[in-house]
């Protein structure tokens, strides 16, 4: 059974950020995440994230201004219940940036032990689970 993540992308990201937010596909050659969508807030000027899939298992939310990220796996092995699944957990994770988005979270910073640059961390609460999205070990796009 194949997933049309970018299908669920669509459905899912304009449904969980209304109005009050720009969305727009990011057509991508992102050997990971080829499947990415943008959202601005129009409410806190200068937050914006890019929700990524990678087709299967993997969903990844990117805050660009940040340098910080976080990645869902879906665990689900019954097929037929996948899609299901797998559209919860991205809803779960968009709703996680919807936080952000609104001007939530909370930003810590202290210096890398190797001396070089800092250590970000964005920790969102959101329906009672703590997010912590760190540094992007992929780089920048």
């Amino acid at each position: 059974m194949t997933i049309d993540m970018r299908a669920m992308l669509g459905r899912v990201v304009p449904d969980v950020f209304h109005e009050h937010f720009v969305t727009a596909d990011v057509n991508s050659d992102h050997e990971i995440w080829p499947y990415n969508s943008l959202v601005n807030s129009r409410m806190s000027e200068g937050r914006s994230v890019i929700i990524g899939a990678d087709g299967g298992a993997f969903m990844v939310a990117y805050v660009p201004e940040l340098d910080v990220q976080t990645m869902v796996f879906d665990e689900e092995d019954d097929e037929e219940d996948a899609e299901e699944y797998r559209e919860k957990a991205l809803r779960e994770l968009c709703l996680a940036m919807l936080v952000y988005l609104e001007g939530g979270g909370r930003i810590s910073e202290r210096r890398s032990l190797l001396g070089r640059g800092v250590v970000r961390k964005l920790i969102i609460e959101a329906d009672g689970t703590r997010w912590r999205l760190g540094r992007n070990s992929w780089g920048r796009r």
